[in-house]
């Protein structure tokens, strides 16, 4: 049920942040717009990351996500009333997007690390390679959904599917039972009678400050960490330039941006597959830094695609090895976390939130120089600290 709901939410985010880069660059002419309303999207993972994770570890997980899910339902209807009165407009688009944001963060933080906490040690890498390869799925069907939808019906209709997969996600949410969690509490009697006697956000900043403390102090968890800043400052926000590419440089139709968009999810859930097949348990870390750097590769080749199909190639061969970088993520957080998981995985979320530094940077260099050379820029800068980074650690494991 946890898969089914990270499932429905995944598509949803996906063919809303294509409906809104489409309405940014349709209907109001401004592909700078793109960059920024991802980056509202990415705000609550820098703002709130390492916060909810702390939090999870206080009140019990499911409820917390159970909350979140609401918040998104409350929110994508009203963007679908806002849109049929004809009252949508820019400034509720970076409040819908920061607000399910929000549940983005909750989706990696919280409901991942309680996957993560119902599966056997053994099964651990194939079965987040799954939740990555229904992730990834969702990147996939989500943009062509949402450039088939913006076509024919415009933003009411996308915006009406959305809304229907945030109310099943909600339900299945309401359906699960963690069993495990279950156990935990009744084995742990001291933990339980803490629980009562304090308040959720008692001492809430200090162990905030001590979580982050603890994690740099873990060296395979900080090459997680430093990996994950690279690739969210230089990496991730160039997905946010895909449609402005596709219709600046290309002149593609809404519907063949939607199967551009689409590209980079079909190389993700080929790689997720293929790792959830060969189940790489010794290789984690070679396979999570070969990813970024995949990626950025990929991503240097569709900056000089001609047309469609290159275009739709060089896409999906950088969403391949995007796949095991952000399947083995999730696996070495894991393992480097001896206890306090989800106030590690609310750090690593934190860290991934630290992609609208590298939006706001785009947004910017997109208005000097062409969007074409805004990736290619973006990806020397990404490439030379990569290298830095895996040289450092490698001085350091060897010392």
């Amino acid at each position: 049920m946890l898969w089914g709901a990270g499932g429905m939410t995944g598509i949803a985010r996906a063919m809303e942040f294509l409906a809104l880069s489409l309405y940014a660059l349709q209907e109001l002419g401004l592909p700078y717009l793109v960059t920024m309303i991802f980056a509202a999207r990415m705000l609550p993972m820098s703002l709130l990351g390492i916060v909810i994770g702390t939090i999870s570890e206080r009140i019990s997980p499911l409820l917390l996500i159970k909350i979140i899910y609401f918040l998104s339902n409350f929110f994508t209807a009203a963007s679908v009333i806002f849109v049929i009165t004809n009252n949508f407009n820019i400034y509720f688009a970076f409040i819908l997007a920061f607000v399910n944001g929000i549940t983005w963060v909750v989706d990696l933080a919280v409901r991942r690390r309680v996957l993560a906490d119902n599966i056997k040690n053994n099964l651990l890498s194939s079965s987040l390679a799954m939740e990555t390869l229904s992730n990834n799925a969702t990147r996939l069907i989500g943009p062509l959904f949402a450039g088939s939808l913006y076509t024919f019906v415009g933003l009411s209709g996308i915006f009406c599917l959305q809304l229907l997969m945030y109310i099943f996600a909600l339900g299945l949410i309401l359906r699960f039972k963690d069993n495990k969690n279950k156990n935990h509490s009744l084995n742990s009697p001291n933990k339980t009678v803490l629980n009562i006697k304090e308040h959720w956000a008692h001492g809430l900043l200090d162990e905030i400050l001590k979580t982050g403390k603890n994690a740099y102090s873990l060296i395979n968890l900080r090459f997680v960490l430093l990996t994950t800043l690279i690739f969210n400052v230089f990496g991730f926000p160039l997905v946010s330039l895909i449609p402005v590419l596709g219709r600046e440089k290309l002149e593609l139709t809404e519907f063949n941006i939607g199967i551009l968009a689409s590209s980079e999810g079909l190389g993700a859930l080929i790689g997720a597959l293929l790792i959830g097949n060969f189940s790489p348990q010794k290789y984690l870390s070679l396979i999570f830094i070969t990813g970024v750097g995949g990626f950025f590769f990929g991503m240097f080749l569709f900056s000089y695609s001609p047309n469609l199909l290159l275009a739709f190639v060089s896409l999906t061969f950088g969403g391949i090895f995007l796949s095991g970088f952000s399947t083995m993520q999730g696996a070495l957080v894991y393992q480097a976390s001896t206890s306090s998981r989800g106030n590690n995985f609310g750090v690593l979320v934190t860290c991934i939130g630290t992609a609208p530094i590298g939006l706001l940077n785009l947004s910017w260099i997109i208005t000097q120089i062409p969007v074409d050379q805004t990736l290619r820029v973006n990806v020397f800068f990404g490439l030379m600290c990569l290298i830095a980074t895996g040289i450092y650690f490698l001085f350091k494991k060897a010392k």
